[in-house]
């Protein structure tokens, strides 16, 4: 008698410019930034910190025999922590197309997947009126159809120049949106922004012509080394808009935002041409899988492109329009990501970092750059509460309101120092 046995087993970057501390100690009357002595002048006290490394192993083997009449059905759930529960709106005022494909993917060839997904980009013609350092110009970028009704995506901080301090359009400012098929460029308002993750929202009235809209994807299907493709819009001299090939090179660490929204990027070897601030990233399957932004670009010389991925615009823009669609808005705002708890809690390990907050990312003018908080610091307390976890953050800010004076006790990894920052809330505006 032969027997078989059968075994199976399974196992498992933009940083701003970090300014330098003087050692010498300000003796004015007032400060918003003080330096503190460090409890330990050099990190590795691992006996002090709290062990965060913890495994679980699980292992089963399931036995079936062959019998008329048995079967056998398993089912799981798996609940994520952390996550963000949204009073619903009316359906009406959301985009009908950021949902999933139920359909099992097939892959398709690079000109299958221009011909699908091309009809839903657009070409953006933004006016800036003239200032007192520049004359009347235009910034020409692209922009995705995610709803049928008009509703269009793409990189905030194009806007930049055209916006006041609000975020809102100044006067004279006008955006227009050429859509293929069609020659004259629809009207378009800017009806929101989220200014961290780079996104602002664009509506049109269709007048009744049949738009394509394209549905981003949910789940997180990206990973290094995948072969992408960015389509761009149509420009003077080009007849159909742009397919660029590409890879994906990196993927940032998962963070958190003070209002408890994901932050993420993650970055691709396709140059930053013409009109690809906006230009959806696709993958084989014809899925759209991020929106390329401009905020990271901070030099000529890097050639890359940073990417927001759909999941994390898929959520933002739900945020968003909720946001705008209730007013007033009236949240707190300091302007940071931090790692999340899993990533931190690995970054400490590794490092022997105190446990703390791992800033990711501080938005420019935000009150806690003015502070002077840069992305690497780790924030050890907040209004001398100890804050160890993301939980620790959101509930920090939502204790706090409009003009609030928060206080963060900081850790600086490459100076081995800690710093005492401290700034007044703004408002958050969407």
């Amino acid at each position: 008698m032969l027997l078989f046995t059968c075994m199976s087993g399974c196992g498992p970057g933009n940083n701003l410019e970090t300014p330098s501390a003087s050692a010498t100690p300000y003796t004015g009357v007032t400060t918003e930034t003080t330096k503190d002595q460090p409890e330990s002048s050099a990190p590795g006290s691992a006996a002090t910190r709290p062990n965060t490394s913890g495994t679980s192993e699980a292992e089963s083997t399931d036995r079936t025999e062959m019998t008329a009449g048995s079967t056998g059905e398993s089912s799981g759930t798996s609940n994520i922590p952390g996550e963000i529960t949204v009073s619903p709106t009316s359906a009406d005022s959301r985009p009908s197309q950021i949902t999933d494909d139920e359909k099992v993917p097939v892959a398709l060839d690079w000109t299958q997947v221009f011909e699908k997904i091309s009809p839903s980009v657009a070409s953006i013609r933004l006016k800036i009126p003239a200032s007192a350092l520049y004359q009347e110009r235009e910034e020409i970028f692209s922009a995705l159809l995610i709803d049928e009704e008009g509703i269009l995506i793409s990189s905030y901080s194009m806007f930049g120049k055209a916006v006041d301090y609000r975020g809102i359009l100044m006067d004279g400012a006008a955006v227009e949106v050429f859509i293929d098929n069609y020659i004259k460029p629809f009207p378009a308002v800017l009806y929101g922004f989220d200014v961290m993750s780079d996104i602002a929202i664009l509506k049109i009235d269709p007048e009744g012509k049949k738009l394509i809209a394209q549905p981003l994807s949910r789940k997180d299907e990206v990973k290094v080394g995948l072969s992408i493709g960015v389509i761009t819009s149509t420009d003077n001299y080009v007849v159909q808009g742009s397919l660029i090939p590409g890879h994906v090179m990196s993927v940032q660490v998962p963070s958190v935002r003070e209002n408890g929204l994901p932050y993420e990027l993650f970055v691709s070897d396709v140059p930053t041409l013409n009109n690809v601030p906006g230009a959806p990233l696709v993958d084989e399957y014809g899925r759209v899988l991020g929106i390329c932004s401009a905020s990271s670009q901070y030099s000529y010389l890097d050639y890359r492109t940073y990417i927001i991925p759909a999941p994390i615009i898929a959520e933002v823009v739900d945020y968003i329009i909720k946001v705008v669609e209730n007013p007033p808005v009236r949240a707190a705002s300091l302007g940071i990501a931090v790692m999340s708890d899993e990533c931190a809690a690995l970054s400490s390990q590794r490092y022997d970092y105190p446990i703390g907050l791992n800033v990711t990312c501080v938005q420019l003018d935000s009150p806690a750059y003015i502070a002077g908080l840069r992305t690497g610091d780790i924030i050890l307390e907040i209004n001398n509460k100890n804050a160890e976890l993301t939980e620790d953050l959101i509930e920090s800010m939502q204790a706090m309101s409009i003009g609030s004076y928060c206080v963060m006790k900081v850790y600086r990894p490459s100076e081995y120092t800690e710093f005492t920052f401290s700034s007044y809330l703004q408002q958050a505006r969407h």
